[in-house]
């Protein structure tokens, strides 16, 4: 059973999410087009449709989520509950965001811990759509090798993240 917080308490919240950063296109470096070396040698500059959201002209940028996860101390501005025959469920609220008591914590500690366990979450559901969205649209050269570039940076990481693993592996093999 999760502890009952009141109006003007200070709880932990496990504010654990994506936001949106804007970085340089890495295809055309934020010029906005790309030069397409034909067979006969020939060049034909076309505009980046990796930077370009939509049908909206190439910005020269993209936005890229990454995940936070990052306890946030915040005053309980109101509380709702319901009371059913199964027991009585609270709701917390802070500004307009809606504190589940699953995810506010009396100890930034505890609030750290449920925010690496939501990113953990989050991080493999996004994995997923990814793989399901490129499987199943057709998209431009500029865009694919964007992906592919992307891929690669993921690859690194997670390459690292595995030779990690295997150095404490061999440790405790000693």
């Amino acid at each position: 059973m999760n502890k009952t917080y009141s109006v003007g308490d200070k709880v932990w919240w496990a504010r654990c999410g994506t936001d949106r950063i804007k970085k340089p296109c890495p295809i055309c470096f934020g010029k906005r087009k790309v030069t397409l070396i034909l067979g006969d040698e020939s060049e034909v500059v076309l505009p980046c449709n990796y930077c370009a959201p939509g049908f909206e002209s190439p910005t020269g940028t993209i936005s890229e989520y990454e995940y936070i996860a990052a306890p946030e101390q915040v005053t309980i501005d109101r509380v709702s509950s319901e009371t059913t025959p199964g027991g009585t469920k609270y709701e917390y609220r802070h500004e307009h965001w809606l504190l589940s008591p699953d995810i506010i914590f009396d100890t930034e500690e505890a609030a750290l811990t449920k925010c690496e366990e939501i990113a953990e979450k989050l991080h493999k559901e996004e994995t997923t759509r990814t793989e399901y969205l490129k499987k199943d649209k057709q998209k431009s050269f500029s865009w694919n090798a964007g992906y592919h570039l992307r891929e690669a940076k993921r690859c690194r990481k997670e390459a690292e993240r595995h030779e990690e693993k295997a150095v404490v592996c061999k440790e405790r093999a000693r």
